[in-house]
């Protein structure tokens, strides 16, 4: 083996701040093959088995599974909203018990990523997702046999750290195997599966209840869980990869501003697309796995540092030191919490006077947020990386992370709008149609600002991705929890009017700070530069010191 690497980091750097677009084509980095303009970030190895070098088929069958673990999950997790009040009646548990364990559930999904994201980030993604799905399988018979509030909590929480990787891993596999350009576009697909499984989850569930019994959409949830696990295990490619390769954070000549592009045609400075420039001596030799080895339940990457206890803590030390991940999980955490408002009272409203209707008729109006939420992924994936890439060639080719925000303007619109067409509607006993349109307007609220806020907090801090989103998820699904166990007594002191109204207040007001972050998102960036590129610098130093223990 020989000398090993070098690392040298420019902490002048400003992280979030990537070289996007080659304006005049005069630059030799990698390209798009579609959009020959665009600058490939992070850098491709020359590795084939690199997963940014995979054929799109190839990445397609991979994403594609990570996108029916994230439905499979959200549908057992979503599997009880549109039967509360069957079950209610079956078991003797209160419909208020019921949110209450499933705000627990919420709490866990965020505070397990503690223990399952150093595990996905140490020994590999998929042995994470296939273990995810088969506990999850288990579970799911377990709640069948639910009998008092302490099996029912002990259920959710349980449901709720099995299924804790559908929160943090699958944004991590959409960036090892997607460029900075191509990622809204599959975490909005990301977005649209997680949403998708809980909405149509109280669709399908209905029926099942209405024909086969409450016990049944526990039973169904397992078999879908078990037929998940099969699939990945036999057909999901492990997507862990460690690059020597460049970071994401534009340097020239060590200096780093938008709008610079004049200083770089005077003095022909080399652009990077990264703030780290790793040197190697020696060639890593490549060779593909065969079918049977790709089977493996884990992976251990030599060259790859066990950081696994100190991936644990950090999440910690980024929501304390990174302001902007902070408000990124406060603003995910609102949009849950219209989430949880909807699931909430849909079978209580639904259920009774003056409309009456029955589980399975309930589950159909779930198509609604369904619909709200292919809408929001399209508009938070797709349409948000085409804003970015447009602002870019207007800043001479620099893509700012807080370009992604201004897609954050419906959401000051759809929201509040629909806060108050379903609960003050439902207060003054609308025609069910309005109920609907609500209901889809609620629908593209998680989807859009989730898709928004992931996307944002990867663009700023992607070298330590892994650590940020588990951050991101905890303050969001704490903030969710206690949602949970305060949205039905919050209504029932105000009444659906009043309190639906406050709730769309809040919406707009919390959702509007996105403003405050295009301003001043920058400045936020730059002023954590010192701490966010030092996290990066540990991370390196344990590879150094990991090789030197190999060449000795």
């Amino acid at each position: 083996m020989g000398p090993t690497s070098q690392p040298r980091i420019d902490e002048s750097a400003v992280p979030g701040t990537v070289f996007l677009v080659d304006l005049d084509g005069s630059h030799n980095l990698p390209k798009s093959e579609t959009q020959k303009d665009i600058v490939l970030v992070p850098a491709p190895t020359d590795d084939p088995e690199d997963p940014l070098n995979w054929a799109p088929a190839r990445k397609w069958r991979t994403m594609a599974l990570v996108h029916f673990y994230t439905f499979i999950v959200g549908w057992a997790s979503a599997g009880v909203y549109s039967i509360l009040i069957d079950i209610s009646e079956k078991t003797g548990l209160t419909v208020a018990d019921l949110n209450s364990g499933t705000g627990t559930m919420l709490l866990f999904f965020g505070w397990g990523c503690l223990i399952w994201q150093p595990i996905g980030l140490t020994f590999g993604r998929r042995g994470s997702y296939v273990l995810s799905l088969a506990f999850t399988a288990a579970i799911s018979v377990w709640t069948a046999y639910s009998t008092s509030y302490a099996t029912w909590v002990v259920q959710r929480v349980l449901l709720g750290f099995v299924g804790a990787p559908i929160e943090c891993l699958c944004e991590v596999s959409v960036t090892d195997m997607y460029f900075n350009h191509q990622r809204g576009h599959q975490i909005g697909l990301y977005l649209l599966m997680l949403t998708a499984g809980a909405y149509l989850a109280p669709l399908a569930n209905g029926f099942i209840n209405q024909s086969q019994g409450w016990q049944w959409v526990m039973y169904w949830c397992a078999i879908l869980s078990a037929i998940a696990c099969v699939l990945c295990f036999f057909f999901m490619e492990e997507t862990m990869y460690y690059r020597e390769t460049t970071f994401e954070a534009a340097t020239i000549g060590g200096n780093i501003e938008s709008g610079r592009k004049d200083s770089l045609n005077d003095k022909n400075e080399q652009i990077s697309s990264s703030a780290v420039d790793i040197e190697t001596t020696h060639t890593r030799p490549y060779s593909k796995s065969s079918y049977f080895r790709s089977l493996a339940m884990w992976r251990i990457i030599p060259d790859k540092p066990n950081e696994f206890f100190k991936i644990m803590y950090r999440p910690f030390v980024v929501s304390a030191k990174l302001p902007i991940v902070l408000w990124a999980g406060l603003f995910h955490g609102v949009a849950a919490c219209a989430f949880s408002s909807m699931n909430a009272t849909a079978s209580v409203i639904l259920s009774a006077p003056p409309y009456n209707f029955k589980s399975s008729i309930v589950g159909l109006f779930y198509i609604a947020p369904t619909i709200g939420s292919a809408i929001g992924s399209y508009w938070a994936g797709d349409v948000s990386d085409r804003i970015c890439i447009y602002l870019a060639r207007r800043n001479n080719g620099y893509r700012e992370a807080e370009y992604r925000l201004w897609s954050a303007t419906a959401l000051c619109i759809i929201p509040p709008a629909g806060m108050i067409l379903w609960g003050v509607g439902a207060s003054h006993q609308v025609h069910w149609v309005g109920l609907m349109f609500g209901m889809g307007m609620l629908g593209f609220t998680l989807s859009t600002a989730g898709s928004i806020m992931i996307g944002y907090t990867i663009d700023s801090y992607k070298e330590i991705s892994g650590e940020t989103l588990m951050s991101l998820n905890i303050v969001r699904c704490t903030v969710a929890f206690g949602y949970g166990y305060a949205v039905t007594p919050w209504l029932e002191r105000a009444g659906y009017q009043n309190g639906f109204i406050e709730m769309a207040v809040i919406c707009l007001v919390l959702f509007g700070t996105f403003l405050i972050f295009i301003k001043y998102g920058k400045s936020l960036r730059r002023n954590s530069a010192g701490t966010y590129w030092t996290l990066v610098e540990s991370g390196i130093r344990s590879l150094q010191e990991g090789k030197s223990k190999g060449v000795e």
